[in-house]
């Protein structure tokens, strides 16, 4: 079989550049997490993060932390609102609960079991030989979990309804 000198130099040409880019696209460590302008996380925390509101306020008949994507509430809350300080204390508040957890189970938070993931916190909650620095970190992202869910469309619109001022107008209302 003959082949033409311009088709094999297309298909070296394709070869090569093939074997040139193919590494990078499939060997990437650390892929980046959401943009931030003053983080910088990377997928894992971002889902050691995701998978720890979720356990706080977890899907039942209605939605969870997850489906309301309280995560990335947080994470843009702790991005734009609070300073470094708080922003190097969440990050290394997920790397210390995946050390606790890797100690306790053999994992890390985001792989566990949901029942061993509510008795981490559970076992933080009641401070059982959990470092201070672990339980500030539990406390603020429970608190920004709260903040998520209640300021969510869904929990505006059908637990607590929200009425725009002026509200209502009762017109003849004794006093």
């Amino acid at each position: 079989m003959i082949i033409p000198r311009r088709s094999l130099l297309k298909q070296l040409l394709f070869v090569s550049v093939t074997a040139a880019i193919a590494p990078s696209c499939l060997f990437e460590k650390h892929k980046t997490g959401i943009p931030l302008k003053h983080m910088h996380i990377n997928t894992d925390q971002e889902s050691v993060f995701a998978s720890l509101l979720a356990t706080i306020i977890p899907e039942t008949d209605t939605p969870g932390a997850a489906t309301l994507h309280a995560d990335l509430f947080a994470w843009k809350m702790l991005d734009d609102c609070s300073p470094k300080s708080d922003q190097d204390k969440i990050l290394n508040g997920i790397n210390e609960l995946n050390l606790y957890c890797q100690t306790k189970f053999g994992q890390f938070f985001n792989r566990a079991t949901a029942d061993q993931r509510i008795q981490i916190l559970t076992e933080i909650e009641a401070k059982k030989d959990i470092s201070k620095s672990l339980i500030a970190f539990y406390h603020q992202s429970k608190g920004l979990a709260l903040q998520a869910y209640t300021n969510s469309e869904f929990f505006l619109t059908k637990v607590q309804v929200y009425e725009q001022i002026p509200g209502r107008y009762h017109g003849c209302v004794k006093a």
